[in-house]
């Protein structure tokens, strides 16, 4: 019968002349085998003779002092204080990436923009970075994105600055003009008429809804909000659009265009 040594730390079974336990390697060689194996005589036992089994020890064999297990070596100060310089280190260049891309972010190349205006937008989202609510910066940058027909961005600046100040008319109509050109006829004409109730002679409200009326086919409606807008002051760019725009819906209505209401130009 094959002979094994039991690992009396953990209880596994070695093959004879085993040192170290096969399982968790502890020593074996002051342990006597399972079975079959002659165990060391006692002290003052008699020796054996030719012929004859040697006696067992009566009492139980005492197992060795089982040795401390190793432990895994803790790292030296030395190599404590690198890993922590490479983890200071690695941790400073996550949080660079991370503002780098925020920055970027936030100053990202405006489509259309020329280079005056995309140093005008770093500005506003300079400022803006400082303080979301700042209004004027919301108006400005919202003006170069409407400039360079960002229309779905300027709409996002244009009502963050109203939410802090609604009775802006001039941004209102602004909004609007956004909203009409991404299609949103409705919704602009929802916004001209609004800033018409903060001011009832906002040339560019009154100018607007005619041409959105007439483009409805609505020329009577369109007439009437032309003729309030020559009548409310316009300014000096637009007098010229108002007219030829009264013009030509007058011709769609086959009347005689009448004399034009007087107007001060702005």
């Amino acid at each position: 019968m094959s002979q094994t040594i039991r690992c009396p730390d953990c209880g596994h079974a070695n093959p004879a002349g085993s040192t170290n336990c096969d399982r968790c390697n502890f020593p074996l060689t002051a342990v006597g085998s399972d079975r079959g194996a002659p165990a060391s005589p006692g002290r003052g036992s008699p020796s054996a003779s030719p012929g004859h089994e040697p006696s067992v020890a009566s009492g139980p064999v005492a197992r060795p002092p089982r040795p401390l297990r190793p432990r895994r070596p803790r790292p030296q100060p030395q190599a404590t204080s690198i890993w922590l310089m490479v983890a200071v280190v690695v941790a400073a260049a996550v949080l660079v990436v991370a503002i780098k891309g925020f920055h970027n972010s936030n100053i990202a190349p405006i489509e259309g923009a020329k280079e005056d205006q995309q140093k005008r937008a770093a500005q506003l989202m300079a400022a803006l970075a400082k303080d979301t609510t700042d209004a004027q910066a919301h108006i400005g940058l919202a003006d170069l994105m409407f400039d360079t027909a960002n229309w779905s961005d300027a709409i996002v600046h244009y009502r963050a600055a109203l939410a802090r100040d609604s009775s802006r008319a001039s941004t209102l109509v602004d909004l609007g003009v956004c909203y009409y050109n991404l299609g949103a006829s409705d919704a602009a004409e929802n916004l001209f008429l609004l800033a018409l109730t903060r001011d009832p002679h906002q040339p560019i409200a009154l100018f607007n809804l005619g041409i959105v009326n007439e483009r409805r086919g609505d020329n009577q409606a369109a007439l009437k909000y032309l003729h309030q807008a020559i009548e409310s002051s316009p300014p000096e760019n637009l007098h010229q659009p108002i007219v030829e725009a009264m013009e030509r819906i007058q011709k769609a209505l086959g009347v005689q265009p009448g004399p034009l209401p007087e107007a001060t130009s702005k």
